[in-house]
């Protein structure tokens, strides 16, 4: 397939991706679009969250979590950067959204750089991808590629179930409304549950990495915040480098040992 081909391919592919997401996102819970509840599926509910441009771990981990179109995989944001190949895991989720698959991306705080360099601080754009070894997603010119600006700057921060909140950092609850703070959802470090804010819904977020001992107590004792993120660019670390996903509703978890070769330790 010749170049402009590919990118057609790839334009028509992003194209798709999108509408098939807006089916998805019905339901939203402020005016601007920002947050959106999401009914339950007739399958499984999994989430997973920050693949860091692990493209190959990541395809590793669908093929043993057998997913099918009944399933509902939320994806708790930072998809891209670290990793070698940010932009094929945003094609396997375009891919997957295109064939009817219900996934769920969130945006993290990674995404979140991405958008504001190329649309305020151009000049430090290709610098910041250069270091995060992504500059495969930008253009020629100096922009990130129009169909990656398009396509997270349309992801929402939060996802609201019957039973969870689903975020890539937290929410801050020692704000007076932690559920509009749109920054803190990708930035916090971490964050206190609050019964009058969460009326009992538990919180599955990524951004801050755990031990896996600690991911899967978590899951055990069904702790009402829980992260899943391993740190899976951290395949080094002793109990680190899985990329891990969670069952919402019994607790299950699939992980696969980082198989990607990292630029970073």
């Amino acid at each position: 397939m010749r170049c402009n081909e590919r990118t057609f391919a790839l334009k028509e592919l992003a194209r798709a991706a999108e509408l098939r997401l807006k089916t998805y996102l019905t339901t939203p819970i402020d005016d601007r679009g920002r947050a959106f509840y999401i009914a339950p599926p007739l399958g499984r509910r999994l989430i997973l969250s920050d693949v860091h441009g692990c493209y190959q771990t990541f395809s590793k981990l669908l093929d043993k979590i057998s997913l099918t179109p009944s399933d509902q995989l939320f994806i708790a944001g930072d998809m891209i950067n670290r990793g070698p190949h940010s932009m094929l895991v945003l094609v396997r989720i375009w891919q997957l959204l295109a064939d009817g698959y219900q996934v769920l991306p969130l945006r993290g705080n990674h995404e979140q750089l991405l958008l504001e360099y190329n649309r305020e601080q151009s000049q430090k754009l290709s610098f910041f991808a250069e270091r995060q070894y992504s500059r495969h997603m930008i253009e020629a010119n100096g922009d990130l590629q129009s169909d990656i600006d398009h396509f997270i700057g349309m992801l929402p921060y939060y996802y609201e179930t019957d039973k969870e909140l689903i975020v890539h950092a937290g929410f801050d609850t020692t704000q007076k409304t932690p559920l509009t703070m749109w920054k803190d959802m990708m930035w916090l470090r971490e964050f206190t549950y609050d019964e009058r804010t969460f009326q009992g819904k538990r919180i599955f977020h990524g951004h801050v990495p755990q031990s896996f001992a600690v991911i899967e107590a978590c899951a055990k004792r069904g702790a009402r915040v829980v992260c899943v993120d391993n740190a899976c660019v951290r395949a080094k670390f002793p109990g680190y480098g899985n990329l891990v996903c969670m069952n919402l509703d019994t607790g299950e978890i699939i992980k696969k040992k980082n198989c990607d070769l990292l630029p970073l330790a």
